[in-house]
């Protein structure tokens, strides 16, 4: 099973967000270590913020057969 079929959209968004910080920390001459330490704030941040904003789009994907109905009540 890959992971991407099993994370939420706000943990698939992070990753991206996430390499292109470190690329341009390795272009300023960071660290690796200190690259790290940053990076791995940053992403618990912003999986933080975001599961707060969407807690729907923080659900993860557990099968294609789950669905969502709309209650109108």
């Amino acid at each position: 099973m890959n992971i991407r079929d099993i994370a939420s959209i706000n943990e698939l968004a992070i990753p991206s967000n996430i390499e292109s910080m470190n690329a341009e920390m390795i272009r300023k001459g960071i660290a690796k270590n200190e690259r790290f330490k940053q990076l791995n704030e940053v992403a618990e941040y912003q999986l933080n913020v975001l599961n707060k904003k969407d807690s729907l789009k923080a659900l993860k994907k557990l099968s294609d057969e789950i669905y969502f109905e709309k209650n109108d009540d």
